[in-house]
C-alpha cells in the first residue's frame, strides 16, 4: 500500500470516528454523521480504501478506543447498534464498488443504506431479544425505533454525501 493510500485510509477512519460524536439523540439509535462519512469515503475513494477505513474504525473501537457512539471496548459487540458499525465495512465496499462502476451516487448510497439497515437492524433485533435481560422488543416497536425514526435523517445524509462527494471528486480528481 502506498503512503498516499495509508493517509487517505487514516483520514477516512478519523472522519468516521469523529462522526460518532456529531449526533442528534433519538430514543434508541442516535442520528450521527458516521454513516455520512462512510458513504462519502466510499463515493470518493472506492471500495478498497473505504472498506479498509470502516474496518479499521471497528477494530479501533473493539480494542478500547472510545470511537463508537457508546464508547469502545470488546463488550460493544453487545450493543444493539454495533451491527451498524459492522455493516459499515460491507456497505463501504459495495457503495465504493458501485461508484467505481459509474453508478449514480444517490442510487449507490440509497442501496447501501438499505443494506446497512438490514445488517444493523437484524443484529440489533437479535441482541435486544436474545442477549439482554428483559422481555426483548416487539418487531413493530423495533422497526419504528431503529429504522423508521432515523430514516429522514439518513435520506438527508444520502443526498448530501452524493452532492459533496461529486464536488470533491471534481475538485481533486482521482485520489
Amino acid at each position: 500500500m502506498k503512503t498516499k493510500d495509508m493517509a487517505i485510509v487514516a483520514l477516512c477512519t478519523a472522519l468516521i470516528a469523529l462522526g460518532a460524536f456529531i449526533k442528534i439523540p433519538l430514543p434508541t439509535v442516535a442520528l450521527t454523521l458516521q454513516w455520512f462519512f462512510v458513504m462519502a469515503a466510499a463515493d470518493i475513494t472506492g471500495k478498497g480504501r473505504s472498506s479498509l477505513s470502516a474496518g479499521l474504525y471497528v477494530i479501533l473501537g473493539l480494542i478500547g478506543l472510545p470511537v463508537f457512539t457508546t464508547g469502545g471496548g470488546f463488550w460493544s459487540v453487545l450493543s444493539p447498534t454495533f451491527g451498524y458499525s459492522l455493516g459499515f465495512i460491507l456497505t463501504a465496499f459495495l457503495i465504493g464498488l458501485m461508484a467505481e462502476k459509474g453508478m449514480n451516487l444517490f442510487a449507490a448510497n440509497a442501496i447501501g443504506t438499505v443494506i446497512l439497515y438490514i445488517i444493523g437492524g437484524t443484529y440489533g433485533y437479535v441482541i435486544l431479544n436474545f442477549f439482554t435481560d428483559g422481555n426483548g422488543i416487539a418487531l413493530k416497536d423495533f422497526l419504528w425505533a431503529f429504522m423508521i425514526l432515523p430514516l429522514p435523517g439518513d435520506i438527508i445524509k444520502i443526498v448530501v454525501a452524493a452532492i459533496v462527494s461529486k464536488r470533491v471528486k471534481k475538485a481533486v480528481g482521482d485520489i
